[in-house]
């Protein structure tokens, strides 16, 4: 066997895999087609945060890995609900719910998924039991009862005893491994960027709702010695499309209204990227040798996650 578990994905679930999986002693390959992008300002970075619980934090932790993200990330320790319908965009009421109430620690704790990336292939290059190979994906799979089988674009090819898919919801190794799934599409995209802000978050995740979808909050380490937020605003998809082309001023204008300006004027502090909004089910979450996990498993609305 040229590994144990060959991981077909270099994005958090594929990185986190492989540093659990590896910590735990197993020989771990992971691929993926593009290298990381690692920097926050540079084209093709993901401004997209990611979320822990604590489950998952503890998990990382026991592999070592928290560590190094904790220093960046940010705890999300109330979770404020706010409905904003109606004809002018103000409060009309406004829930909040306090991890206190049923923890010692927060809900989770939030990580620009760039960072995590950057700090993720760094821990790697200190197991020597991973092996990271940025620029290389999956190009074949076969699979019997003892072993899996896997071709690489470079031309290679590996024995493994389990294949992980953590390529996202385009799986290629899920596609080969012959699970299909069902896709729902809602007409709706999703803005993502980061701000600036003059009134501190104080550790709140906000979610303003209106007609077109929520306008969420979630806290971010300052940015610039400003507080500061990462956005993920919904909208029906030609509407998703119009803002991000706006002109900086006019977009500012336009996100301050919807943000009923609860954290004060925002400021734009990052590029503005769009993403899709769909549900996707694998019909099931493994085949011969073959684990499905994250987004190539299941993917879900960012309200829904």
């Amino acid at each position: 066997m040229d590994a144990d578990i060959i991981i077909s994905g270099g994005g958090v679930a594929g990185l986190s895999a492989a540093a659990i999986f590896g910590d735990a002693g197993f020989r771990v390959i992971c691929v993926d087609p593009a290298p990381p992008v690692t920097e926050r300002d540079v084209e093709g970075s993901d401004l997209r945060t990611t979320a822990f619980l604590q489950p998952a934090q503890s998990l990382l932790d026991e592999a070592g890995l928290w560590a190094r993200l904790a220093p960046h990330a940010e705890p999300l320790q109330v979770m404020r609900i706010v409905d904003a319908g109606g004809e002018v965009s103000e409060p009309r009421i406004i829930k909040e719910f306090d991890a206190g109430d049923i923890s010692e620690k927060p809900f989770g704790w939030n990580l620009p998924n760039w960072l995590l990336r950057r700090e993720m292939v760094a821990h790697l290059e200190g197991l020597e039991t991973v092996e990271f190979r940025p620029g290389t994906g999956v190009s074949s799979l076969f699979t019997r009862e003892a072993e899996a089988r896997v071709g690489l674009s470079d031309g290679s090819k590996l024995r493994c005893r389990l294949v992980i898919a953590a390529d996202g919801r385009n799986s290629t190794v899920r596609e080969a491994a012959g699970v299909p799934v069902k896709t729902t599409r809602y007409g709706q995209k999703a803005l993502a960027f980061a701000v600036t802000h003059p009134i501190p978050h104080e550790h709140v995740s906000t979610e303003i709702h209106r007609s077109g979808g929520p306008f969420t909050l979630v806290p971010l380490p300052d940015y610039d010695g400003r507080p500061s937020s990462a956005i993920v605003w919904m909208e029906e998809g030609p509407e998703a499309m119009r803002l991000k082309d706006l002109p900086e001023a006019e977009f500012e204008a336009a996100m301050n209204e919807r943000s009923c300006l609860l954290f004060g004027p925002l400021k734009l502090a990052s590029r503005r990227t769009v993403w899709p909004i769909i549900s996707q089910v694998a019909e099931r979450m493994y085949a011969e040798r073959v684990a499905l996990v994250a987004e190539a498993a299941h993917v879900v609305p960012p309200i829904g996650a």
